[in-house]
C-alpha cells in the first residue's frame, strides 16, 4: 500500500516537474520572441500612427504585447497600437506622444530583455568590455540613441557632421533655446487643384531665441470642413518646407483616419539661426482624379506640434498654438483658371476683313471666288493649362434674299475652313437640327475633329475662310459675314475645348464674341485708296473789318481703281459733297461751324474718266484720281477739319444709287485733314 502511494507520489512529482519545464520553455520562447521583435526595431524608421512599414509595426506590436498589451500583430499602426505605445512611454518616463523614435525603441529593447552588444546588460550606457554604445554599435561614443549630441565628443548622435556651441560640439550656436510662433498671412483660402503639386496652403513663422534651432519634426492635423470624404480622397502627398527648402514629405494615406487626420512628419536638417525667423510651410499635392462631388470642399490645417533641438542637445516638442488655415480642393479647370479668350484682331489688314467692304464676286467663274476671308480673330489660352480644341463652330449670316448655301460653295458639304496660324483644321458641315434640314439665312458651320492644342498663355490667329459662288448664282448686292457668339460657344455639342485634365471647358470659361460686319458681293466694283489731305488758310480776315473773317480750304485726294473683270464701268457721282450728304450727293464730315462757300469733287489725275451730267465714268481696270475740295465761308469761326463720310456711285450712268459708307472708308485708312483755327488771329 505504501509502495503504491510512493509510486503515485513519484509520478505526480514528475508531472509537476514536466509542467514547470514546459512553462519555462514557453516563457523563454516568448521572451526570445519579444526580444527579437524589439531588437529588429533598431533598423526601423521612426514609427507613428498611420506608418506603412508593416514588418516594423509587427515587431513593435510583438514587443508591446510582451509588456502587457493585447494587440493583434497585423502590421497596422492604428489607434490601439498608439495607445499601447503611449502607455509604455508613460511607464518609462518618456514623452507620451505615441511616436516610436530612438529613445522608445531603446527602452523597448531593455524592457524585453533584448540582445545587446558584448559587455552590455541594457540599452543604456556603453559596453564594459568594448566601450561601444549598448544601443547600437554604429552610434558615436557617449550616445545612447540617435537623438541629441554626445556628452563626451560633442558629435551628433545621428552621425551627421556639426560643430560649435552649447554643451558639446552640436553644430548649433548658442545655449538653451526656445521658439516663438506666429501664423503667416501669406496664405488665405488657397486652392489645391486636381493633380497640382506642392500647393502651399499654410505656414507659421518660427523665431529662434537663445540658440540656433534645428527643426526635427512637425505634427499636422487636417480637419474636415465641408469635406465628406477621407483626406486621401483629396490629397496625394503632404510636404513641409522651411524657407523654400523641402524638409519632409509623406503620403496622404499615412494620416490617421477620422474627422481629424493626423501625422508627425520627420524633418531633415532644417536650422533656424539664433534671433532669426524661419517660415515653416505645409504644401499639398492633389490627387489626379478628384471626384466631381468633392470639388470645392474645404479643409483646415493645424500645426499641432513642432519638435526642435537646441545647441545644448535638448529636444523640445511643443504646440505653437497658432490658428488654423482653411483651404479647398478644386477640379483642374477651376484651379488652373483655364479660359479661352476670343477677340477680333486689330490693325488695317484685319479691318479690311472684319469691317464692311466690297467683295469682288466674279460674274460666272467660281474658281475666282476661292479662299475669301470672312472673319479674323485671336484665341488665347488663359490660365495654367494647355487647351485642346476638339470641335469648333461659327455662324454664317447672309442677306434675307439668299440662303447661306447660295453664297457658300459646296452644297451640303460647305467649303468653309477653320484656319489656325495659316493651316486648315477640322472637317466642316452644317449644324442642322432635326427639324431644320434646309440651309437658311443664318446657319452654323461645325468643324469636327479639329485636334489643335494652344499652349497655356499662348495666342493664335484664326481665320474663317470660304469658297464663294459666282455672281450669277446669288442676288445682286448680296451680303455675308461670319461670327462666333455665345450661342455657338455655349453649345457643348458644337464647341468642345479640353484642358490638360481632359475636362471640357464650361460656358463661362469661353469668352469673347468675335463678329464681322456684313460685306457686299458685287460683280462690278472698285477699290478706294486714300492719297493725301491738306488744310490751308485761304483768306486772312481784316481785323479792322468785323465782317471780314478767316477762310480755310480743305482737300481730300483719293483714287478709284475699277476691278478689271467688271461687267460694266463704275460711275462716281459728280454732285458736290455736302455736310448732310445722303441720297443725292456724297458726304463730308466737318468739325466746326456748319458754314462754307463751296465744295466740289473733280477728276485730278490718273486714267481718263468721262464726265457726263451726273457722274464720272471709270472704265474696268482703270484707276482715276479724284479730289474733294471744301472751302469755309467768311463767317466761319472755330476749329475746323474735314473727312470723307460717304461716296456715292452707280453701276450705270446717272445719279449715284450705291454708297461706300463711312465704316468702309474708315477701314481704308482714310485720313482727316489737319485742323485750322479760323478767325481767332486775323491780321
Amino acid at each position: 500500500m505504501s509502495n503504491i502511494l510512493n509510486l503515485k507520489g513519484v509520478k505526480l512529482f514528475a508531472i509537476i516537474v514536466l509542467a514547470l519545464a514546459v512553462l519555462a520553455t514557453f516563457g523563454m520562447v516568448a521572451v526570445q520572441s519579444a526580444s527579437a521583435d524589439a531588437a529588429a526595431l533598431a533598423t526601423c524608421p521612426t514609427l507613428s500612427q498611420g506608418s506603412s512599414a508593416q514588418s516594423c509595426v509587427m515587431n513593435l506590436q510583438g514587443a508591446l504585447n510582451s509588456f502587457g498589451a493585447t494587440l493583434v500583430v497585423d502590421g497596422a499602426f492604428g489607434p490601439m497600437t498608439k495607445a499601447a505605445v503611449v502607455s509604455f512611454q508613460s511607464a518609462r518616463n518618456l514623452v507620451p506622444d505615441g511616436v516610436v523614435g530612438p529613445l522608445t525603441k531603446a527602452a523597448l529593447m531593455g524592457a524585453t530583455g533584448g540582445v545587446f552588444p558584448a559587455g552590455c546588460t541594457s540599452a543604456a550606457g556603453f559596453s564594459t568590455t568594448t566601450g561601444a554604445p549598448c544601443t547600437s554599435s554604429s552610434l558615436p561614443a557617449g550616445c545612447t540613441s540617435t537623438v541629441g549630441y554626445s556628452p563626451t565628443t560633442g558629435t551628433k548622435c545621428d552621425g551627421s557632421q556639426g560643430g560649435g556651441g552649447g554643451g558639446g560640439d552640436t553644430g548649433l550656436q548658442g545655449g538653451a533655446g526656445s521658439a516663438n510662433y506666429s501664423l503667416m498671412s501669406d496664405y488665405s483660402s488657397e486652392t489645391v487643384g486636381e493633380g497640382a503639386e506642392d500647393v502651399k496652403v499654410a505656414g507659421i513663422e518660427v523665431e529662434a531665441n537663445g540658440s540656433d534651432l534645428e527643426l526635427t519634426a512637425v505634427r499636422l492635423v487636417f480637419t474636415q470642413g465641408t469635406a465628406g470624404s477621407d483626406f486621401e480622397d483629396y490629397a496625394a502627398e503632404v510636404s513641409v518646407w522651411l524657407d523654400g527648402e523641402e524638409l519632409g514629405r509623406v503620403d496622404a494615406d499615412e494620416f490617421t483616419d477620422g474627422n481629424n487626420y493626423t501625422s508627425t512628419i520627420t524633418l531633415d536638417s532644417g536650422v533656424i539661426e539664433e534671433d532669426a525667423t524661419g517660415e515653416l510651410v505645409v504644401a499639398i499635392s492633389g490627387i489626379g482624379n478628384l471626384d466631381t462631388n468633392d470639388a470645392g470642399d474645404t479643409w483646415t490645417v493645424d500645426f499641432r506640434s513642432v519638435r526642435f533641438l537646441d545647441a545644448l542637445g535638448d529636444s523640445t516638442s511643443e504646440d505653437p498654438s497658432t490658428a488654423t488655415k482653411t483651404f479647398s480642393f478644386e477640379n483642374f479647370a477651376t484651379s488652373s483658371d483655364s479660359r479661352l479668350d476670343m477677340r477680333l484682331t486689330t490693325g488695317d489688314a484685319a479691318d479690311a476683313i472684319n469691317k464692311a467692304h466690297l467683295i469682288n464676286s466674279h460674274a460666272t467663274d467660281e474658281t475666282e471666288m476661292k479662299n475669301v476671308v470672312l472673319l479674323e480673330f485671336t484665341m488665347e489660352a488663359e490660365g495654367d493649362s494647355d487647351l485642346e480644341i476638339r470641335d469648333f463652330g461659327v455662324d454664317i449670316v447672309v442677306a434675307t434674299e439668299d440662303h447661306v448655301d447660295d453664297l457658300i460653295a459646296g452644297g451640303t458639304a460647305p467649303e468653309v475652313f477653320l484656319e489656325i496660324e495659316g493651316e486648315n483644321y477640322g472637317t466642316a458641315g452644317y449644324n442642322e437640327d432635326a427639324d431644320d434640314t434646309d440651309v437658311g439665312v443664318d446657319e452654323e458651320v461645325a468643324f469636327a475633329d479639329v485636334d489643335y492644342t494652344i499652349d497655356a498663355g499662348d495666342t493664335v490667329t484664326v481665320r474663317i475662310v470660304a469658297n464663294l459662288t459666282a455672281a450669277d448664282v446669288h442676288a445682286a448686292g448680296s451680303t455675308i459675314y461670319a461670327q462666333v457668339t455665345e450661342t455657338q460657344s455655349n453649345d457643348t455639342a458644337l464647341f468642345d475645348i479640353r484642358d490638360e485634365s481632359n475636362t471640357q471647358l464650361a460656358d463661362a470659361d469661353m469668352v469673347g464674341t468675335p463678329t464681322g460686319e456684313a460685306s457686299t458681293l458685287r460683280g462690278s466694283g472698285f477699290n478706294l485708296v486714300f492719297v493725301s489731305e491738306s488744310a490751308t488758310e485761304s483768306h486772312s480776315g481784316n481785323v479792322a473789318n468785323a465782317s471780314d473773317h478767316d477762310e480755310g480750304t480743305f482737300t481730300l485726294v483719293f483714287t478709284v481703281e475699277a476691278w478689271d473683270d467688271n461687267a460694266t464701268s463704275i460711275f462716281i457721282d459728280n454732285t458736290a459733297p455736302t455736310e448732310t450728304g445722303g441720297a443725292t450727293e456724297s458726304d463730308v464730315n466737318v468739325t466746326g461751324t456748319d458754314t462754307y462757300v463751296t465744295s466740289s469733287i473733280e477728276r485730278t489725275g490718273g486714267d481718263t474718266a468721262v464726265e457726263s451730267g451726273d457722274d464720272f465714268e471709270v472704265l474696268a481696270g482703270d484707276t482715276v484720281e479724284f479730289t474733294i475740295t471744301y472751302v469755309t465761308a467768311a463767317g466761319a469761326d472755330g476749329l475746323f477739319d474735314v473727312s470723307l463720310g460717304s461716296l456715292l456711285y452707280a453701276l450705270a450712268t446717272g445719279d449715284g444709287d450705291l454708297t461706300v459708307a463711312d465704316a468702309q472708308i474708315d477701314l481704308l485708312d482714310f485720313k482727316t485733314t489737319p485742323p485750322l483755327n479760323l478767325n481767332y488771329d486775323v491780321d
